[in-house]
Order: C-alpha cells, then sequence, then structure tokens
C-alpha cells in the first residue's frame, strides 16, 4: 500500500471554487485565448457578472446546466458561475451524439444548456421558401433534435457562441421559432451578451453547504453499455486542485497550454489545477500537432497535459533543431500501445514526458511519476498520489487477497477526493467499492514499495478510445441495431497512431451489410470517435473455453484487425 508525501492541511485551505480563485493577484494573467488575455481580476469580475445573469433566469441551488463548449474561456466562466451558485455543470463531450446527449441530460434533469452554435451542425442553406427551409434547419441541427428528443427538464438555452462569423451568419433561425413545441415548451433563450451584463447583486452564502453540493457531472463507461455520470462535489475539485498545483511543481510563475478538451476529465482536472496555482492557463480550442509545437517553442509554457499519441503526433515533423522554449513537465497518460520509444524521442527535443494516472472517480491528476527519475520509470502510467491521505493497493485476481509490491493485481483507491457516486445509480456506486472504502479501479497494476504505484493496463474489455473509456457492448448494441447482424464484437486497433474501433459481425448465410451506410446512421446515435473505422464480416468469432463458459478471444479479433488494416494501408 503506498501512500503520498505530506501536503497542506484540509482545515486551512478553501473549499470552494469562487475561495480558491481569491487569493490570486488581480494583475496576473489567469487566461490566453486566440491572442486575448483575462487577468484573475477580470476573471472574477466576469463570472460574478454571469452568476448573477444565470440566477436572474432562474438558476438556483440544485439545478444542473450542462456545458456543450469547446475550450475556450466561456466554458470555465460559466462553470465557476454555477459552481458559485451551488449549480452544477454536467460537462458534455463535443463529439457525443444526439442519443446520448439526451440520455445525458434527461438522466441529470438538466435546466439549462449553453452551446456553441459552431458544433450544432446549424448550417442549413438560406431558402427562398421558409417552410423548407425551416425543415432543412431542424433537420440539420443537433441542438434542435436535442430539444424535440429530451424528456422535458430543460428551460433555457444558453447561446455562447464565440465565433462572430457563426452569432451573425445567415439562416440561423431563433429556436423559439424554429422549435415545434408539440411534446415540451418552447425554449427560452439566454444570449451571452444579457447575461455577462447583468449588474452584480451580492447574495449571502453559505460555503460550506456550497462546498459539499455537486459542482461537476463527468461521464464515463464502465462495466455496462450504458455510460455512468460520475458526479464530484465542489470540496473535492478546489481541495484536490490545490494538492495538485505543488505536486506538479506549478506555481503563480507557471503557464500550462491546455489543448486537451476541458470537457473530459483530464483536460478539466488540469485546468482547475492550474487555476488553484494562480498560473496562466493558455487555451487551444482543439488540438493542432502544428499549433502547439509552435506554442511551446515561443511562448514561456511550463506545464502540458495530454496523451502519448498527442506527442507523437506534435513531434513527427519536427526537425532535431526544435526546442520548446520554458517547457519543465508533459504529463502525459498512455493511451495508444505501440509507442514505447517515445518519451526518449519525445525527450531529445525537450518534451520531458512524465507517467500520470487518474480516474474521473477520483479525478484525473491522482498521482505522477518523479520527475526526476530515469526515463524507463517516469514514463510509466502510475506514480505517487499528489494528495497525503490517499492509499494504493493492488488485489490478487485469482484469489482476491491483496498483493505483494510487484505483483500484479487489481489497483484499489482511496483517498479525500472521491466521486459522491454515479448519478441516480446507487446499486453500481456500491458495487465501485470495497468494504473498506477503496474504489475498484478495473486497472491491472501494481505497487512499486517505495512509495508508488504502475498502471498497466485495464482489466477485463474496456477500450480507451479518442482519449475515453468506452464499454464496447456500447458499440456492439449501436452496430447490431444499424446492421441486423447476428453478434457483433468490436476492438480497438493502432490506426494512423489513434486508438480506434473496430467491428466484427457474424450475418445470416447470404446475406451482406452496405459499411458506409451503418456508419452515416451510427454517427447520428454515437459519439464520432466511437463509430468503428471498419465494419467487417466474419462467420464466427474465435472463443476459447473458460470455467465460466465460452468466451471470445479478442486478441485473435484485434490481431486480425490489424493485419487486414495493415494490408489495405500498402494497397
Amino acid at each position: 500500500m503506498t501512500k503520498s508525501a505530506a501536503t497542506t492541511p484540509m482545515a486551512t485551505r478553501p473549499a470552494t471554487l469562487s475561495g480558491m480563485l481569491a487569493s490570486a493577484p488581480g494583475d496576473a494573467i489567469a487566461l490566453t485565448f486566440e491572442g486575448q488575455t483575462l487577468t484573475y481580476d477580470e476573471l472574477r469580475d466576469q463570472v460574478a457578472h454571469m452568476a448573477s445573469g444565470l440566477r436572474q433566469q432562474g438558476l438556483q441551488a440544485g439545478d444542473v446546466l450542462g456545458i456543450w463548449l469547446p475550450n475556450t474561456p466561456r466554458w470555465l466562466i460559466l462553470h465557476l458561475a454555477c459552481a458559485s451558485l451551488g449549480v452544477a455543470s454536467l460537462s458534455l463531450n463535443l463529439k457525443l451524439g444526439v442519443k446520448e446527449l439526451v440520455s445525458f441530460i434527461d438522466r441529470s434533469q438538466c435546466k439549462a444548456l449553453a452551446f456553441d452554435r459552431d458544433i450544432v451542425n446549424a448550417h442549413a442553406p438560406v431558402n427562398d421558401a421558409q417552410a423548407a427551409h425551416n425543415a432543412a434547419f431542424l433537420a440539420g441541427n443537433s441542438l434542435a433534435q436535442v430539444w424535440q428528443q429530451h424528456a422535458g427538464s430543460l428551460r433555457w438555452l444558453v447561446d455562447a457562441t464565440v465565433n462572430t462569423a457563426a452569432v451573425n451568419a445567415p439562416g440561423w433561425p431563433a429556436l423559439a421559432e424554429q422549435i415545434p413545441s408539440v411534446t415540451h415548451c418552447t425554449p427560452m433563450w439566454a444570449a451571452w451578451t444579457s447575461l455577462e451584463t447583468t449588474p452584480v447583486a451580492t447574495v449571502a452564502d453559505d460555503s460550506a453547504t456550497l462546498a459539499q453540493r455537486p459542482c461537476i457531472i463527468l461521464s464515463s463507461s464502465g462495466t455496462t453499455s450504458m455510460p455512468k455520470l460520475i458526479v464530484h462535489s465542489q470540496s473535492n475539485v478546489a481541495l484536490h486542485a490545490q494538492d495538485a498545483a505543488p505536486a506538479f511543481g506549478a506555481d503563480a510563475s507557471c503557464s500550462t497550454l491546455l489543448a486537451l478538451p476541458i470537457c473530459g476529465a483530464f483536460g478539466y482536472t488540469a485546468a482547475m489545477m492550474t487555476l488553484a496555482a494562480g498560473a496562466t492557463l493558455v487555451l487551444h480550442e482543439v488540438f493542432q500537432p502544428a499549433q502547439a509545437a509552435v506554442t511551446l517553442q515561443q511562448l514561456a509554457i511550463t506545464h502540458m497535459f495530454g496523451t502519448n499519441d498527442m506527442v507523437d503526433k506534435m513531434i513527427a515533423p519536427l526537425t532535431a533543431g526544435w526546442q520548446p522554449k520554458a517547457l519543465r513537465f508533459f504529463g502525459h497518460a498512455n493511451f495508444v500501445p505501440g509507442l514505447d520509444e517515445l518519451p526518449a524521442q519525445a525527450q531529445r527535443l525537450g518534451i520531458p514526458m512524465v507517467g500520470c494516472f487518474g480516474m474521473s472517480e477520483i479525478l484525473a491528476l491522482f498521482a505522477h511519476q518523479d520527475p526526476a527519475a530515469p526515463l524507463e520509470r517516469r514514463a510509466q502510467a502510475g506514480g505517487i498520489p499528489v494528495t497525503a491521505t490517499a492509499q494504493v493497493r493492488a488485489r490478487l485476481v485469482e484469489t482476491g487477497e491483496l498483493a505483494a509490491p510487484m505483483e500484479p493485481g487489481e489497483l484499489e483507491f482511496r483517498g479525500p477526493y472521491m466521486m459522491q457516486g454515479y448519478l441516480g445509480n446507487a446499486e453500481a456506486t456500491a458495487k465501485a467499492f470495497t468494504d473498506d472504502g477503496f474504489l475498484r479501479s478495473g486497472d491491472l497494476g501494481y505497487v512499486n514499495g517505495d512509495g508508488g504505484f504502475t498502471h498497466v493496463s485495464r482489466l477485463g474489455d474496456v477500450l480507451r478510445i479518442g482519449g475515453f473509456l468506452v464499454d464496447p457492448a456500447e458499440i456492439e448494441e449501436a452496430v447490431l441495431s444499424a446492421s441486423g447482424a447476428n453478434a457483433c464484437q468490436v476492438v480497438a486497433v493502432n490506426a494512423a497512431g489513434s486508438s480506434r474501433p473496430v467491428a466484427f459481425v457474424v450475418l445470416d448465410t447470404g446475406s451482406a451489410i452496405d459499411e458506409d451506410a451503418i456508419k452515416t446512421q451510427l454517427q447520428q446515435q454515437i459519439a464520432r470517435y466511437k463509430v468503428p473505422i471498419r465494419i467487417l464480416t466474419v462467420e464466427s468469432f474465435p472463443y476459447t473455453m473458460g470455467p465460466n463458459g465460452m468466451k471470445v478471444k479478442r486478441n485473435e479479433l484485434r490481431d486480425l484487425a490489424q493485419t487486414l488494416l495493415a494490408q489495405e494501408a500498402s494497397k
């Protein structure tokens, strides 16, 4: 069992996000985005105005606001404003399909949804026939589809579009006029400009109560086909961020380049850690390898976080003379197999990759390796927990006994900043924890006996695709529904440097599938990164007979998929 080094006592630190931000110098730069900056004073002021605007719209403690936005300052301003009101933020992945968005909104009883026009496919052409144009708009606009399909909790739509051209684009009719109110009431509309100019109203709050309210709702896939919604209190986020900042060597003199999506646990936790340090957060709306490389070379970026394939794509075109200006820590997660030589290659270019570990249930910057350790150890996933009272152990899968140091087993974690639970799923929450309060990770690893641990891989069949954990059953059910196949198995392969899904289906004798048509249908149902890059037909799956019956040999299917992709690429 491992324990981290001691950190500042919990009782001496603010347990709310507003309290966490209060000590940062007012003139220090908090955010940089597309050449524009916000000081901490300006950030706090905008958060206060936004909170008053949201309150005026009727949002109150206990409500949920969905954030369906790219990486812009508006994501953070909304989230911080919600936290100051005791309103939980439902973090929505931009790659989600309409069906998944509706499911999350309904399950969380989301009351308001903030969106960006650039991500909701609102590009129906202007048509002289208004009725035809309206139909095209509704058919092609994912926001309209969400409104029509949700169960009725939504009341407000917040237009948080940053791109001026998108705001003023012709043919973007008001949804209040375009969405028929057959099933639900006509949406109430709130423009960003009206919210951000609302006079600040001072309202007394109970910080202790706010600290315990749900603050962020993250999504993840587990052992069932329905993604789970993971709830963290405000104190979890604020206190963990304040532990992570010194553990990762971040202080007010630092700058973090964030190209990871804030909607995911990795990007979100990195952003909160940076703000807790009073440091500067440099936001990129999306990860573009060339843009990230230029930023690292030109700006005094000290920290960056990402996946190993992000590093691979970034350094692939770089020459030997390239060097970052100030980078001293690249916290990475090993999501893509087969990149064993990458840390050494990156090191030669001045990118010190340091292995990290986290989960949505325990927040993403739970641990990191010692930056001073030899490269072989430093590059491993895992590390030393950032929180003093966190504990890690491994349990032998075969016997259920606790594993000795260096003996692999299922990693289990316990600490002060565990999730409040899976929203609306008390049974799954209970199953996630041991009787003595450790979280069952579903990950294979071992404790090192020197204060750290090493993460090896996921147990079972859960896949890592697009930087997110995905249950293959979720994709398999969608493929079966779209194809009419008798059976389906999904595996993850390395394709063009990224982990991507490939589906195998078994059909009736003489039957065939239209692969492109199935993919098109799937893109309307599930996140784009979950749509298989190939849907391959086989007569049967390879099986092995185990103690619990027959089990598909996924490793053989994975090898077959990798071989077929390689053959196609060589033609």
